[in-house]
């Protein structure tokens, strides 16, 4: 589920995501080596936080990639496992889903079968997930990170959870934002991309720096995000730029009397694109 605003996420309980990682990665425990977590909640732990009153990252939902040919063995299905922890799985949607007071929320799961554009795999015990180029990249290329919170029955955890690092994530960030074949051109993706580059915990040089890493060694999802950044981030007015701005000012982003910060945060996303293409 995603949000046209910022605004609309801070409405939200933005800590049960957490909840429900903490409590899915401590019971996959036989999957953990075929696990990366992706998506919003990757960006939340690869970036510094936001400051007083500024957008930072959110999501309202839970991303793994998984690499093609995993297996519990003789422990438990994915679908058996979480579903004992209230994720049922949805085979119209392709998705888990547990139902709670204030919202429907999810666990995805994307593979990379190393060929497709797009379509869907079957993966484990029968489960159909979306293939996404560039997800094999952010299962090799990861990061262990301590989270420490709350599980979803209430109980405190501390889980060190892989964690695609920096140049995986803004390929596959770009290619979900304008990727020819499968871009939503959702706000939130061009916030994502901006946040991720700009307060990444090792600097923005360095998240430049992986990104071009990742084009040298033929990431799948490379040649989506330079289509994205060619296409939709070459002026402060064009579609990526404008986005994010929308996205961060509550789509008030064209307001005369904030046309100086709207034009600051389309500016920045023009000038991390020049350097990405670089």
């Amino acid at each position: 589920m995603k949000h046209n605003t910022f605004e609309e996420y801070a409405q939200a309980d933005l800590q049960l995501p957490q909840r429900a990682l903490l409590t899915a990665w401590d019971c996959l425990t036989a999957y953990q080596e075929d696990l990366v977590l992706v998506g919003g909640l990757a960006i939340k732990y690869l970036t510094h936080p936001p400051g007083e009153g500024m957008p930072g990252p959110v999501t309202l939902d839970v991303d793994f990639g998984i690499s093609i040919g995993a297996s519990g063995g003789s422990y438990g299905s994915i679908r058996e496992t979480l579903s004992a922890h209230g994720f049922k799985w949805n085979a119209q949607m392709n998705r888990f889903v547990r139902k709670f007071d204030t919202l429907d929320l999810y666990i995805d799961l994307l593979t990379d079968d190393g060929t497709a554009d797009t379509g869907a795999a079957t993966v484990d015990d029968s489960l159909t997930v979306g293939i996404v180029p560039g997800v094999a990249r952010a299962l090799d290329v990861t990061r262990e990170i301590k989270i420490k919170g709350s599980t979803l029955v209430g109980s405190e955890s501390e889980q060190r959870i892989k964690v695609a690092e920096v140049g995986p994530m803004l390929a596959l960030k770009l290619n979900a934002f304008g990727g020819p074949v499968t871009g939503r051109k959702i706000p939130k993706d061009a916030h994502d991309i901006l946040y991720l580059a700009m307060n990444y915990i090792d600097g923005t040089e360095s998240a430049i720096a992986a990104f071009h890493a990742e084009r040298s060694v033929g990431n799948r999802a490379i040649p989506y995000a330079i289509y994205t950044l060619a296409n939709y981030y070459t002026t402060p007015d064009s579609l990526g730029p404008m986005s994010c701005a929308a996205f961060r000012m509550n789509n008030r982003h064209l307001d005369p009397e904030v046309e100086s910060e709207s034009m600051q945060i389309r500016q920045q996303c023009v000038t991390l694109a020049q350097e990405l293409l670089a």
